[in-house]
C-alpha cells in the first residue's frame, strides 16, 4: 500500500482547524513515560534494511508443500492473472455490492455479461447476477420450486449430492414444513434410480440432483426428467460448470432450473470461500428468481443502458413477504468468473475440459490396473473418482503425505459405508509426471498387500 506523508504545512493547517498548537499539545492527554520519542534520521534502520531483515525473519518459518488432490467442490485450478488484475482496478473492488442508487453502470453491465455467459454456459434462457455459493444457490432453487408449485410440499434430493449442500438445503426448508425425501444411491455411487422414480408424486415440488455428483459420476438425467415433468415436478441440476464444456449443459438435458458454484473457473480456493453460485431458469420461471437480476434497457437518447430489474422493494424493507431474503450478490466473485471465462472464450473452455478430463482419465485407468485397487463406478465422470487401496485410511494418508502428496478425501467422513474410500480429484494442474508419481507411492503402498474382498 502507498503511503504520502502530511507536509508541515498541511500538519499545520489541521492544527489550527481543531485549535492545538502543536503535535505535542495534540498528545497532552497521554502520560509522557508512555509517549515515544520522535526517531533521529540515523535512528534505526532504512527501508531496504528493513526489508532484508524481514526476510531473514520470513525465510526461518517452514510449512509442508504438498501436491494437492482434494476436491469435492473446491478445486485446485489455475487462475489466469489477467483476472487478479481487473479484479483489482478501483472501478470494481469493492467490500460489497452497491444498490442501484449506488453503482455504476460499469458495474452493472459486468453483472450483466455474467449473466449473459451463464446462459450460455448452461444452455438456460435467464441467470441471476449470482449468489453466495453453490450450496445457497441450491436451497434458493428447492424455495424457488416450491413457490411455483404451490400446495405441494415434498422435494426429493439426491444423497449423490455434496453433503454440504444437503446440509444447507435441509437448513433451509426446515421452518417451511417441507417434506425432504433423501434418496440414497447404488453401490457405483450413481442415485437410486428405481427408488427415485417411485418417490415422485403428485405432492413432489422438485428433484434436486448433482451431476457430475459427490464422487465424479455423471447421472443419467432422461428418465429422471420425463418422470418429473409427467408429475409436473421442476427438476434442478446441480453441476460443476466446467463439465458443460464437455458434457451436455442442463439446457441440453430439458432441465427447469440450473445451479452450482462458479469456483472451478477464476476462483483460487482461497480457504474455502469467498465464492460465487449460479442459478439460471428457464424464461418462464424468472418472476420467481432469487436475488439481483440485471437487466439491458435503452436511455431517452437511445444509449445502451443497465438497471437492476423484477426485484421487488419486499426484498428489503418487507423481508417476510420476499421471494427471498438474498438481495444482493457476489459481484467481485462473479466479475473473477466472467473475466476466465471470457479471457478463454468457447473453444478454450472446451478445450480446458477435456483437459481436466483427460488427466482425471489417466491417473484413474493407471490406479485402475494395481491388481489391489478398486475403483467404485466405470461410469462417465468429470474430475474427480472414487477409489479403494484397500488399506486403512491413516495408513494410506501417512504413506502418501510422506511423499509430500495429499491423496484425496477420505469418503468415510460423510458416508460411513464407504469406509477406505478416497475421492481423488485431477485439474490442469497436474502434469504428467506428477499423476505417474502418484501411482508409484500407490503400488509401493500395496506392495504385500491383500486384495480388497
Amino acid at each position: 500500500m502507498d503511503f504520502i506523508s502530511n507536509q508541515e504545512n498541511q500538519i499545520n493547517a489541521m492544527l489550527k482547524v481543531i485549535g492545538v498548537e502543536n503535535i505535542d499539545a495534540l498528545f497532552s492527554a497521554v502520560p509522557q513515560n508512555l509517549r515515544l520519542s520522535s526517531p533521529d534520521e540515523d535512528d534505526g534502520l532504512s527501508e531496504f534494511e528493513g526489508m532484508q531483515l524481514l526476510k531473514e525473519i520470513a525465510a526461518k518459518n517452514t510449512y509442508p508443500a504438498f501436491t494437492n488432490y482434494l476436491g469435492a467442490g473446491s478445486y485446485e485450478h489455475h487462475v489466469p492473472a489477467i483476472v487478479g488484475a481487473t479484479c483489482a482496478k478501483s472501478e470494481f473492488l469493492t467490500a460489497y455490492t452497491p444498490y442501484q442508487a449506488e453503482t455504476s453502470q460499469g458495474m452493472l453491465q459486468i453483472i450483466f455479461e455474467f449473466q449473459s455467459a451463464i446462459c450460455a454456459l448452461t444452455g438456460m434462457d435467464v441467470s441471476n447476477a449470482s449468489l453466495y455459493d453453490g450450496a445457497s444457490a441450491c436451497a434458493e432453487a428447492l424455495l424457488m420450486a416450491l413457490r411455483l408449485n404451490k400446495g405441494r410440499n415434498k422435494v426429493l434430493i439426491a444423497k449423490s449430492m455434496h453433503p454440504h449442500y444437503r446440509a444447507v438445503c435441509e437448513q433451509y426448508l426446515r421452518s417451511h414444513q417441507t417434506e425432504i425425501k433423501i434418496v440414497p444411491f447404488d453401490l457405483e455411487g450413481k442415485i437410486d434410480k428405481a427408488n427415485l422414480l417411485s418417490s415422485i408424486d403428485d405432492q413432489t415440488a422438485a428433484v434436486l440432483i448433482q451431476s457430475p455428483n459427490f464422487f465424479g459420476i455423471l447421472e443419467d438425467l432422461h428418465p429422471i426428467v420425463t418422470a418429473a415433468k409427467k408429475h409436473q415436478a421442476f427438476t434442478i441440476q446441480c453441476g460443476n460448470p466446467l463439465a458443460y464444456g464437455l458434457y451436455a449443459c442442463p439446457g441440453e438435458s430439458e432441465i427447469d432450473i440450473a445451479v452450482g458454484d462458479m469456483q472451478p473457473i477464476g476462483l483460487p480456493l482461497q480457504f474455502g470461500g469467498p465464492y460465487a453460485g449460479y442459478l439460471a431458469c428457464r424464461q418462464d420461471l424468472v418472476r420467481q428468481m432469487p436475488g439481483r437480476i440485471v437487466g439491458e434497457t435503452k436511455d431517452s437518447e437511445g444509449r445502451r443502458g443497465f438497471v437492476l430489474t423484477l426485484q421487488a422493494r419486499e426484498q428489503h424493507i418487507r423481508r417476510e413477504k420476499a421471494t427471498s431474503n438474498i438481495c444482493t450478490n457476489q459481484a467481485l466473485a462473479a466479475l473473477a468468473s466472467l473475466v476466465a471465462m471470457l479471457w478463454y472464450g468457447p473453444v478454450g473452455l472446451q478445450k480446458l475440459s477435456l483437459t481436466n478430463f483427460q488427466r482425471t482419465a489417466y491417473l484413474k485407468e493407471k490406479l485402475a490396473i494395481l491388481p489391489k485397487v478398486k475403483l467404485m463406478a466405470k461410469a462417465p465422470f468429470f474430475n474427480e473418482f472414487a477409489v479403494n487401496f484397500g488399506r486403512p485410511v491413516n495408513i494410506v494418508q501417512q504413506h502418501f503425505r510422506k511423499n509430500n502428496i495429499e491423496p484425496g478425501l477420505d469418503l468415510s467422513r460423510f458416508y460411513p459405508q464407504l469406509e477406505g474410500y478416497f475421492i481423488i480429484a485431477v485439474t490442469e494442474t497436474k502434469s504428467k509426471e506428477q499423476l505417474d508419481q502418484y501411482v508409484q507411492i500407490a503400488q509401493e503402498l500395496l506392495e504385500g498387500v491383500e486384495v480388497i474382498s
